[in-house]
Order: structure tokens, then C-alpha cells, then sequence
């Protein structure tokens, strides 16, 4: 948990990180990251490594559709990127590949 202010504190989740993304987290697989929401716990993630921002959302600030997320191992749709989440909890982050 982090502290913010007396009344306000962050549960910090679990993001996992792999495949093509790694190397603009600096090849760390597993980054805690405080945030009340999934969103909001991206969005911390991106201040972190600040490159990620471009590849992880597009210029509204939402998660690019190439993203799958995952809270606890069940896949986010878009709208659902706004649920809360703290300590106990995974966000796994998948990037669809596409071609043929």
C-alpha cells in the first residue's frame, strides 16, 4: 500500500510484462505499480517508462486495441479497464499479433 495523504492510499498491483514490450520496460517482467483502477495502474506504469506510453496507448489515452489485459487471469474488454484493483491482484498484458 502507498501512501498518498492521510486519508488516501494506493493498493499496489502486480503488472506483468512480456513478449515485444519488454524491452521499453528495461527487460523487467513483473512491475508493482499503485493505482486504484487497472487503467490508472497502466497509466503509473507508463510514467515509469515513459517509452511504453506510445506503444500502450494511443493519442486519447486509451489502451490501444492491440492490447489484451487481463485482471486475475480473466480478459478486459475496454469499458472494463476502469475496475478497481490493489495487492491481490495480476494485470497481465498480451499483445495481439496480427498477419498471415
Amino acid at each position: 500500500m502507498v501512501a498518498i495523504g492521510p486519508l488516501h492510499r494506493l493498493l499496489v498491483m502486480i503488472v506483468r510484462v512480456n513478449g515485444a514490450l519488454l524491452r521499453f520496460t528495461d527487460y523487467r517482467r513483473v512491475i508493482s505499480v499503485a493505482g486504484p483502477t487497472v487503467e490508472a495502474g497502466l497509466s503509473r506504469l507508463a510514467d515509469q517508462y515513459q517509452p511504453l506510453r506510445k506503444v500502450l496507448f494511443d493519442r486519447e489515452g486509451r489502451v490501444r486495441a492491440t492490447h489484451r489485459i487481463f485482471l486475475n487471469g480473466e480478459q478486459l474488454e475496454t469499458e472494463q479497464l476502469s475496475r478497481p484493483a490493489g495487492e491481490a491482484d495480476s494485470v497481465d498484458r498480451l499483445l495481439a499479433i496480427s498477419g498471415g
